[in-house]
């Protein structure tokens, strides 16, 4: 591609990133889990479980982070890591068109 294309490509991919929305990044689980109380039938039936639990799980600051969400609040969490991917895909377009711009300087 000459300078002009990678121009008007990045052009394009810098609209496809301002329309991804909101993003996260983590592992959303919706696990099952027994109470440990004495009475419940969770305690003798391995199939009997409680849940589904939707937890969300991500680094902040070198840290794991652990949150208890929403069914509603997991399906949207999932839908904004969907979008960090996106955003992902398209930063490392961008990436190399602007390796290529700069190696095209190189021969100017």
């Amino acid at each position: 591609m000459d300078h002009e294309e990678l121009k008007e490509k990045y052009t394009v991919l810098q609209k496809q990133l301002a329309q991804v929305g909101y993003i996260c990044n983590g592992t959303v689980m919706s696990v099952y889990r027994k109470c440990g109380k004495p009475n419940c039938s969770c305690k003798d039936n391995p199939k009997m479980q409680h849940g589904p639990y939707h937890i969300w799980t991500r680094k902040e600051k070198g840290k794991t982070v652990t949150r208890s969400l929403s069914k509603k609040q997991a399906d949207r969490c999932s839908e904004y890591m969907d979008n960090f991917k996106e955003m992902e895909n398209i930063m490392e377009e961008v990436k190399e068109i602007s390796i290529q711009i700069i190696e095209q300087a190189k021969n100017s």
